[in-house]
């Protein structure tokens, strides 16, 4: 039974609601858009997300069944709870990750909160400036290198759609013991759209978070978190979910992340969402820039270039001709079709790109990474103060105290115990001069930099 039908066979039992939430699921509060008939709170007849043994429960291994993982969990704080809720669970005691330095803020955040030293890997460099993948000779150079590293959190697939050698990865990481993490927020549907790129629980990673909002029909905020293998208890990564999400969870939000796992099983869905994908990609030829010489690449990703715009221009011109993307860079624009994109809008899209030039060559050849900067300090010990805040242009060569990140798509340009280069300074510049927002840990960047007071005789771990 869904949760969803569940839920409103509840409400029309007619029982007197003397309990939360506050609205009573009276009808008339019309901000609430008609959701609070199946806003609950943990009554007779349903469950406890964080000691289901019942429908939740149930929905929880349907969805461990859909994704062939041993359990599923769901998230209602999106992957980013899922994210520092594995990363907790991974690095208990404050044991090194091996991160790939293209994680999404939100493991960063986990590592400052486990305080755990981070290790990097560092993948190549497309020519428009987002990262690529990350290889298992990679991996295994970094494992032999410094054996305490408790485990690995790679991003697969990326924002832009890169995917790595997850099976691969996965591979090195049981020869040494260690279990892998996968960021794979935007990948709740690989495996489902292209058998040709499955979905990282099936190629081995031992932990997979996922956010089935952002390409699958569920309310935003919804996320699984999926466990396979020997290598991680279970348990573990439910007690830590436990730490990090509310404890009145949402049902409308739960309700929506079940619905979505009994969609999974309806091949019409994703049929619809290959077709439109080949009709846009047929139009739009070389406008749309596609990684090469990476692992995989999820085409449901558009990366749009223009050979006389930069990112903001072309960003411009879209919401001119009635389109909205998903994010822009400073040299190109992402636009995401998702499960629920329709013919009208592959027709609204290739109408409104029907005049734009295309480019004549494509950018294939990757970047080098991009330097990293020199750590100085763990990031929890340089957060932790104290600091001083200063002018963005008089801040190279101190120690960061603060992240700086563009968003999206949140991968810092550099973190906390870090020492502020003008490679660094340049690329904040880029950003900004290209209309991008950067966030700091405080809010939005607004010219000045926390740095560490003086240097401190504390080193790196």
């Amino acid at each position: 039974m869904r949760l969803y039908d569940r839920l409103l066979s509840l409400n029309e039992t007619g029982r007197v609601p003397f309990h939360m939430p506050g609205h009573a699921r009276v009808p008339g509060f019309d901000y609430l858009g008609g959701l609070e008939a199946i806003d609950f709170t943990e009554i007779e007849g349903l469950d406890n997300l964080h000691a289901a043994d019942g429908i939740l429960k149930e929905a929880m291994e349907h969805a461990a069944a859909v994704w062939g993982a041993d359990r599923a969990f769901f998230s209602v704080g999106g992957s980013t709870a899922g994210m520092l809720a594995s990363i907790r669970a991974l690095c208990r005691g404050g044991k090194p990750l091996l991160l790939a330095r293209n994680a999404h803020r939100s493991a960063y955040h986990a590592a400052l909160l486990s305080r755990s030293p981070l290790r990097f890997l560092n993948p190549r460099i497309h020519p428009l400036g987002f990262s690529l993948d990350v290889t298992p000779e990679e991996v295994r150079a970094a494992l032999e290198e410094d054996p305490d590293i408790a485990a690995v959190a790679v991003t697969s697939p990326t924002y832009d759609g890169v995917v790595s050698d997850v099976a691969g990865i996965a591979g090195v990481c049981r020869e040494h013991g260690i279990p892998l993490l996968v960021d794979a927020a935007h990948g709740a549907h690989l495996g489902f759209l292209d058998q040709g790129v499955p979905s990282p629980v099936s190629c081995g990673a031992d932990v997979t978070v996922m956010s089935l909002h952002k390409t699958l029909p569920a309310l935003t905020g919804c996320a699984l978190v999926a466990v396979r293998g020997s290598l991680v208890d279970p348990e573990e990564v439910a007690a830590a979910l436990a730490m990090f999400e509310t404890s009145s969870p949402s049902y409308p939000l739960m309700a929506s992340a079940d619905g979505c796992v009994w969609q999974m099983e309806d091949d019409a869905l994703f049929e619809n969402w290959r077709q439109q994908i080949r009709r846009i990609r047929d139009a739009l030829g070389s406008l749309l820039a596609v990684p090469r010489e990476v692992f995989a690449f999820d085409r449901s990703k558009l990366i749009l270039r223009s050979p006389d715009l930069t990112g903001d221009a072309l960003a411009s011109l879209l919401r001119e001709r009635g389109i909205e993307p998903e994010m822009t860079a400073p040299d190109y624009v992402l636009l995401m079709t998702t499960a629920g994109t329709r013919p009208e809008h592959a027709d609204a899209l290739i109408g409104a790109l029907s005049s734009l030039p295309h480019p004549d060559e494509p950018l294939d050849t990757p970047l080098p990474p991009f330097p990293l900067p020199e750590a100085v300090l763990d990031s929890f010990t340089a957060a932790d103060g104290p600091f001083d805040a200063v002018p963005s242009d008089e801040s190279e060569g101190r120690i960061a105290a603060d992240f700086l990140t563009p968003y999206p798509p949140g991968i810092p340009l550099v973190i906390p115990g870090e020492r502020i280069t003008g490679s660094v300074l340049g690329s904040l510049r880029r950003y900004l001069d290209r209309g991008c927002a950067v966030l700091t840990g405080r809010g939005a960047f607004s010219g000045t930099i926390r740095v560490r007071k003086e240097e401190s005789p504390c080193v790196i771990s």
